[in-house]
Parts: structure tokens; sequence; C-alpha cells
């Protein structure tokens, strides 16, 4: 009997430790619920709920709950590590959960897809991934998801795969500039440029359609678009020189608020300037590596209409004047184009070619012997062109010592 009653002793001491486990742990998600669904507070329901995990409470509605509220602090990749949890110990009472109690697809969804964004830029492309799936159980149709994975996927080099994601979004939303953009870029980087150009001139089309709206909204009190006021918008913005900014809107724009009141439109401005350029970039490019150099230069003068800063689009502009001998013209790009680097030998470089086709030996030299050799002092191009203008300028002993460097260095 007493060997009986020990027994019972024991489970009941075992049943009653069990008891007080659930018990304890059942008090940190009554305070979660309590200040995650009542009072709003993520950083108290947080603890609430990392105090249960740590004492062996396997719970979806904790796990959910601590999801939740690293969403609410914006928290991306932390909040998807506790909802794929939550989903792993029962995924049907966490949909159910999210649906009716948590807040709703959509505030959940964020927290997927952003972390997603996040492990896109650290290159960990199969955790973004993963985390989109879970994107699409909450919100199957959102394009966001498709645009984002077709980016992953052409990082992974499936550009096929990456190209059906992204003419699925064009058959949910047809109308997407993004969508035609990065199509045209995957084509482009596999050298298929005339394919590209169709993808890059719809992108255009539809990113101008942006760009007219938002200036509307941005030169609504002047009588028309002024194209210099635009590019300094742009400049400023990116200098993020925000006080002359703010003056600009007020006394130029004519806006009492400033930035304050405008600061969306302007930050909007920006990213559709910019993304219209790009576009007009690339599609210089693509003729650009066709050999049809006028129209490459059609739009990339383009692209510095709308950022007259682009080195890149500076570079190919002077290259494809040189090609057709316009070297003044050539000079004007490259000359932008050092001022703003001034370590572009390249620029340079093709500045000395200028000079010396226009027969002016003395700057040429310059650039040449004082840029371009200080910058690489082994460049066998700069040499040659130096002993070309010491002969024409009749300093043989000079022409000479440039061959015979030359020579060594072949």
């Amino acid at each position: 009997m007493q060997k009986k009653g020990g027994k019972l002793r024991k489970l009941f001491l075992l049943i009653l430790i069990v008891l007080c486990q659930l018990g304890y742990a059942s008090v940190f998600l009554n305070t979660a619920r309590i200040a995650f669904y009542n009072e709003r507070d993520f950083e108290r329901a947080k603890k609430a709920c990392l105090g249960g995990i740590e004492k062996g409470e396997v719970n979806f509605e904790l796990h959910a709950i601590l999801g939740g509220c690293e969403i609410g602090l914006g928290n991306w990749q932390k909040a998807s590590n506790a909802l794929i949890k939550a989903f792993t110990i029962d995924s049907l009472k966490t949909i159910n959960w999210i649906s009716k109690k948590g807040g709703g697809d959509q505030y959940y969804f964020q927290g997927f897809y952003f972390a997603a964004r996040e492990l896109f830029d650290e290159e960990k492309y199969d955790e973004a991934l993963n985390n989109l799936e879970y994107a699409k159980i909450l919100i199957p149709g959102d394009i966001n998801i498709y645009i984002l994975r077709g980016a992953i996927l052409y990082k992974l080099g499936n550009i096929e795969q990456a190209n059906r994601e992204y003419k699925r979004v064009l058959n949910i939303d047809p109308e997407n500039p993004d969508v035609y953009f990065l199509i045209g870029k995957s084509l482009y980087e596999t050298q298929e440029f005339d394919s590209s150009l169709t993808f890059f001139n719809d992108a255009i089309k539809y990113y101008k359609l942006k760009y007219n709206r938002i200036s509307k909204v941005i030169f609504h009190n002047l009588l028309k678009i002024k194209k210099r006021l635009a590019q300094k918008i742009i400049k400023l913005w990116v200098e993020q020189n925000f006080d002359e900014l703010d003056q600009l809107i007020k006394v130029e724009l004519e806006f009492d608020g400033g930035l304050d009141a405008q600061q969306k439109n302007i930050e909007q401005f920006f990213r559709t300037t910019n993304d219209l350029a790009r576009s007009y970039y690339f599609t210089g490019m693509a003729y650009y590596n066709l050999k049809k150099d006028s129209l490459a230069l059609n739009d990339l003068l383009k692209n510095l209409e709308l950022k007259p800063d682009d080195l890149d689009a500076l570079y190919f502009t002077g290259e494809i004047y040189i090609k057709s001998k316009k070297y003044p013209d050539a000079i004007k790009y490259f000359e932008k184009a050092t001022l703003l680097n001034e370590d572009d030998i390249n620029a340079w470089f093709y500045l000395g070619v200028c000079y010396t086709q226009l027969k002016d030996y003395k700057k040429a030299i310059d650039i040449y012997e004082n840029k371009v050799l200080q910058f690489n002092p082994e460049n066998i191009d700069a040499m040659t062109n130096l002993a070309f203008i010491y002969s024409e300028t009749g300093n043989s002993e000079k022409a000479l010592e440039y061959l015979k460097k030359v020579e060594q260095l072949q």
C-alpha cells in the first residue's frame, strides 16, 4: 500500500509541476494578449512572448503575437522568423488567427515581404524566396511578390524563369513600367539588345505618364515645367541639401509650406525622374550596342536632360560625338565627366584625343602627361599619341623617347 501511495504522490507532483508550468506560461500569453490586442504596446507584448517561449511554452499564438510586435517595431526579419515558427507549430490556426484576431492579412504580409526585400539586399536569395512563399499564402495576387521573385531568380541566373514572373505581373498590371524595365534589363544583360528595346520603350511610355502627372503637381503654380528647376530639385534632393531645397520650393515653386508640405511629392518626383532617365539610358545603350549611334545619342541626351550628372551617359555621349568627329561637342561632355570625377582616366584620355584631333597640341600634351600618365604611368595609348604630337610639332627627341617607352612596355 505504501508503494502504491508513493507512486500516486509522485504522479500527483508531476501533474502539479506540469500544471504550474502551463499556468506560468499562460501568464505570459495573457500579458502578451492584453499588451498586443488592447494596448498596442509592442515592446511589452514582445517581452511577454519571449518570456513564455523561454519557459518552454509551445503555443503558436505566442510566436504569432511576437511576429506582430516585430512588424510594429519595424524588425522585418525577426517578424518573419517568429511567424514562420507559428506556421510550423500550427499553420491552420495561425492563418485563422491572422485573419480574425491578429490584424489582417495585409499587416502580416508586410512582415514577410519586407524581410524578403532585406534578404535580397543581403544576397540571401533562398531565404528571400522562402519568405515570399509565405507572403503569397496571405495575399497571392500581390504583384510585388512576383516582381521581387523575378529579381531574385534573375540574380540566381534563372533568366527565363525570372521573365515568366515578370510577365505574370504584366497579366495582372499591364501598365506597370517597373516590370517592362526589368524584363528589358534582363534581355539587355543577355545581349538580346533588339528584344530589350521593345520592353524599354514600353517602360518609357508608362514612366512618362507618371512623370507628367507628378510634374504637374510640382510645377502647379508655374505656367510650365522648367527644366532648369527640375534638374536643380533632383540635385538638391540627391545632395540632401534640404535647407536650400526648402527655399526653392517656397520661392521658385511658390508653395508656402515648403519642403515639409511637399516632401512626399518631391520624393516621388525624384523616383520617377530617376526611373525615366534610367530607361532612356538603357534604351540608348541598346542602340549603342546595335551600332545605331544616332538613335543611341538621342536617348542618351534625353537621359542627360533629366540627370545631367549621369557619368555613364556623359561618357558614352562624348564617345559617340568622337565617332562622328564632332570633337567640340565631345569635349563638353568629357569635361563635365572630369569635373564630376577627377579620377576618370578614360574621360581624360578622350579629352586628349579630342584636343589632338583639333590640333590643340598644348592642351593635349598637358592632359596626357599631367592627367592620364599620372593615373597610369604605363598607358601605351597615351604615350603613342604623345609620340605623334611631338613628331607633329617637330620635337623628334620627345617623340622618340615615348616610342622607346612604348616598345619597352609591349
